[in-house]
């Protein structure tokens, strides 16, 4: 959803912030439910991310990676610079994930808006498939 023109969304995955983290930062599994790319967690990374044919290739650079708990990138493309925001917390057995996509200015709201329900979509159906298949909650 866009709140104040910033894409914000809250999840709550039944699965530990362990395998929550994998999926956001291992490059196989990124490419899985996100974008192919050559990410790594470390700050000061560069990385890229193909979007073709739509957006072209996205180029990151992470700016906080603090395992289990936070990653902050900043994606620059097609639709300007934006910072996009992974927090974790751990709620009972499973992880809350809050992931915010900032800094769209006002030529860039079409965008934006596709990045909303694209966002919707990975968070919804994507990432959940990608943690499925590890099985029940406890086997990751």
């Amino acid at each position: 959803m866009i709140r104040d023109g910033v894409i914000e969304y809250e999840v709550l995955f039944a699965h530990p912030p362990e395998r929550v983290w994998r999926a956001l930062t291992d490059p196989a599994e990124l490419s899985t439910w996100l974008l192919p790319n050559d990410f790594a967690a470390e700050p000061g990374h560069r990385f890229s991310f193909d979007a073709r044919p739509e957006l072209g290739i996205i180029v990151g650079d992470v700016l906080d990676a603090e395992p289990l708990r936070l990653l902050r990138c900043q994606w620059a493309g097609a639709f300007g610079d934006t910072i996009v925001t992974f927090e974790l917390a751990p709620e009972g057995s499973g992880t809350r994930l809050h992931v915010t996509h900032r800094g769209w200015t006002d030529e860039c709201r079409g965008y934006r808006d596709g990045f909303d329900g694209g966002w919707q979509d990975k968070l919804a159906t994507d990432l959940p498939a990608l943690l499925a298949l590890d099985g029940p909650p406890g086997r990751a």
